[in-house]
């Protein structure tokens, strides 16, 4: 089975990635589009394991989220990988240490089960809209489209993805979900600073 590691995303979050989605399929030539199903943020993609190698994995993942607790992510503009005149195109998030860090921790708790791992690049947050993709119209001019507000995303959980095909479509299937440690108290804590800034 082929595994990547992600955080889940709200539906709000998911219905404004369908928003941005449209603004780029529209200035697009052709591409492979991101089912809205399949939206999430990536923390680490793995590749293929065995079920010997899925077990480390969920013992790093429950081990790297007992020592984590929620916090907050925003959402921060469109931007894209190219590779050989085609694009991945997703939309980002404002830096953030607390990210950052989760990452870097999930990466140690990861090898000290000994989980082999596809070859680490550097950490770029984001959430793919699109891979493949040939676009007419010029980058600055897609680029100043008016974006919807940015959207926070609550980070409390870490979970365990498989890719699969089913029925010739690609389907990214959570295995197991990794809530942090403290998650209702600190999940409060964010709720009740959201209501203040929103008052």
């Amino acid at each position: 089975m082929k595994v990547f590691i992600g955080v889940k995303l709200p539906s709000a979050v998911k219905k404004q990635l369908v928003d941005f989605q449209k603004e780029v399929i529209r200035a697009s030539i052709k591409g492979s589009f991101t089912d809205p199903n399949n939206f999430h943020l990536t923390m680490r993609f793995i590749g293929e394991v065995d079920p010997d190698q899925r077990s480390a994995i969920e013992t790093g993942l429950a081990r790297c989220a007992e020592s984590q607790l929620p916090f907050l992510v925003e959402t921060n503009g469109l931007g894209y990988f190219s590779k050989r005149n085609k694009w991945i195109v997703w939309l980002g998030t404002k830096e953030n240490s607390r990210l950052q860090q989760l990452y870097e921790q999930l990466n140690d708790s990861l090898l000290g089960q000994k989980v082999a791992m596809a070859d680490e690049v550097a950490f770029i947050p984001h959430l793919t809209l699109g891979r493949g993709i040939v676009l007419w119209q010029e980058w600055e001019e897609l680029s100043k489209v008016p974006l919807p507000p940015d959207q926070k995303i609550t980070v409390a959980a870490l979970t365990l993805f498989e890719s699969v095909r089913l029925d010739g479509k690609l389907v990214y299937r959570p295995i197991a979900d990794f809530p942090f440690a403290g998650q209702a108290a600190a999940t409060d804590r964010i709720d009740s600073r959201e209501e203040t800034e929103k008052s």
